[in-house]
């Protein structure tokens, strides 16, 4: 059958049962975590973010930075949040509705994959990439997450635009209405995540691919086209620059790539393209976090870079060779290189070095290279290709199961804060984030002294810069305890590293003022306004201390409670 003839009663048949058993592994692969509880970024974005609360917020959920203060006011993804939104009142608050969500939204990603490649693909080649998409456990992170809807949605508009614009390729050309489809999916896709920004890039590795014809002269006709999705990127940026205060790039740096240039940071993604391959190859360890001191900072070509360097010689090497006798292979990889591009950090440093579920677009592609790969396997063994089909197909249904199993285990990794917190710290043990969160559950459990322990080790494991953040932590949690002096202790040693905190100043000084040390309190409250704390409230709390001198007043018997002020506001 040919590309452009229509499918056959059979065909569709075939296609609606390949259908069905894709969304069914995908859905069995996710349904494990059908009980979660909100855990980690749905904390913040999702439990106790008001914005979203309501459905009639939705003039500021579209004019507001995608975190909620006091947290960093940076990205903006105001269709993951409006989603966000409509699950949360539909579903009463709770966490299912969400998760059901995300399933489905894996599953139709899943199909896409499908659908993509059985443009590239022979049928049954597609069918074993897509199921073996259904069921990566490298997936879980996005689909455990509610925040992970926001890749999801973009894998998903990525899957449909490249199947209209190969479609109406092939066809009759591609007219004014489809543009405006295409334009309009790419809009969407940027309001739901950065990432959807490279989409065009996919049309483009589409067209040098997968399509005949000289490139010159094609281009001559759609540049239009093209023209029109640059256009929107441009105006897209600038709502981003006005809604985020003219950082369209986001304001927070992954600690690793802090001070970093943009060489350094080349050097730094070099010593990640390993791990990109493990997790798209075969994701035995997960983590929720692989920031310092897990992957650190390279400030030299050494064994780690060159490994990195010599697999992604490797991968363009075989992209130019696989060019005409397997152009899937070629367009596979060349999805993986767009689709990795945002997260790279090369061209703009991000919050993240290395994130799970920043893989869900990216292994699209290299799965598509995959299927390229074994393409072109069968094609070139005609007399032995049944023996070569029944061996695709038993290694494709190990690795599905396989996978499933997998990522039921991981699912339930995110039950909850506490065995999230707890299966985290062990699998990187060397993380700062992982011994925090790990503390955080301990206090709650009243095991005092090994969040002691666990708050030491992240205080130690700290990147040069960032242990203040962690001292205030520990330093909330004395003062929740009552232990006014160890709390003192905390946010000197905060100030000290990063003396510019307003309101840390503020419980420094209640604190001196709760032990008595008023001499203290009235010297704190001095320097806070040196270093631009507000000079009423500072004044204020100085009064009190020289009040309470003069009175020789006890110590404990002057409390005062500080007010924090959000680090930003949304519009």
């Amino acid at each position: 059958m040919k590309r452009s003839d229509p499918p056959t009663e059979r065909s569709t048949e075939r296609d609606w049962n390949a259908i069905a058993w894709i969304a069914m592994v995908a859905v069995v692969s996710s349904l494990a975590g059908i009980g979660n509880e909100f855990a980690q970024d749905d904390v913040h974005l999702i439990q106790y973010n008001d914005r979203i609360h309501d459905l009639w917020n939705w003039k500021e959920i579209v004019t507001s930075p995608f975190w909620p203060a006091p947290l960093s006011q940076d990205l903006y993804r105001p269709l993951t949040a409006l989603l966000h939104s409509l699950e949360f009142v539909v579903g009463g608050g709770g966490p299912t509705l969400f998760r059901v969500v995300s399933y489905l939204l894996y599953a139709a990603t899943a199909v896409g994959v499908f659908l993509v490649g059985t443009r590239i693909l022979p049928r049954r080649v597609a069918f074993g990439a897509s199921l073996v998409f259904a069921a990566h456990p490298v997936h879980t992170e996005a689909v455990a997450l509610a925040a992970g809807q926001s890749e999801l949605i973009v894998a998903l508009i990525a899957a449909l635009m490249v199947v209209r614009y190969v479609d109406r390729r092939r066809r009759d050309g591609l007219r004014t209405s489809d543009w405006i489809a295409l334009i309009a999916l790419y809009v969407a896709a940027c309001l739901a995540k950065e990432q959807g920004f490279v989409l065009p890039g996919l049309l483009v590795a589409a067209e040098v691919c997968l399509l005949t014809g000289p490139l010159a002269a094609r281009m001559r006709v759609l540049w239009k086209g093209y023209a029109g999705l640059a256009l929107s990127a441009v105006l897209l940026l600038l709502l981003r620059r006005w809604v985020l205060g003219g950082d369209v790039a986001g304001t927070f740096t992954a600690e690793a790539l802090q001070g970093l240039s943009i060489s350094g940071r080349a050097l730094t993604m070099l010593t990640v393209v390993p791990e990109w391959t493990r997790l798209l190859v075969w994701p035995a360890h997960l983590r929720l976090d692989y920031s310092p001191q897990e992957m650190v900072a390279s400030t030299t070509f050494g064994a780690r870079e060159l490994f990195g360097a010599l697999q992604l010689t490797i991968a363009m090497g075989v992209a130019l060779v696989a060019r005409r006798r397997a152009p899937a292979v070629t367009f596979g990889l060349l999805w993986c290189a767009v689709a990795l591009l945002p997260v790279s950090n090369v061209l703009i440093p991000t919050g993240v070095l290395l994130a799970e579920r920043t893989l869900f677009l990216p292994s699209m592609g290299f799965l598509f290279a995959i299927g390229g790969a074994a393409a072109m396997l069968i094609a070139a063994n005609d007399v032995a290709t049944s023996r070569v089909w029944h061996g695709l197909q038993t290694v494709c249904i190990v690795v599905v199961l396989a996978g499933v199993l997998r990522s039921v285990e991981r699912q339930r990794v995110w039950r909850n804060e506490a065995l999230l917190a707890v299966r985290s710290v062990q699998d990187a043990p060397d993380s700062f984030r992982t011994q925090r969160s790990y503390g955080d559950v301990l206090f709650e459990l009243h095991e005092n002294a090994l969040a002691l322990q666990a708050y030491r080790r992240a205080i130690a494991l700290s990147p040069h810069g960032t242990g203040w953040r962690v001292r205030n932590d520990l330093a909330a949690h004395y003062r929740e305890l009552e232990e006014r002096l160890l709390e003192a202790e905390q946010l000197r040693a905060s100030l000290a590293e990063q003396p510019n905190q307003h309101d840390v100043w503020g419980y420094l000084v209640a604190a001196d003022l709760a032990l008595g040390l008023y001499a203290e309190a009235a010297r704190d409250a001095d320097v806070a306004i040196q270093h631009g704390g507000s000079i009423s409230v500072f004044q204020g709390m100085r009064a009190v201390a020289d009040s309470a001198t003069r009175v020789s007043a006890p110590p404990g018997s002057v409390k005062l409670r500080i007010r924090t002020t959000p680090a930003g506001s949304g519009r």
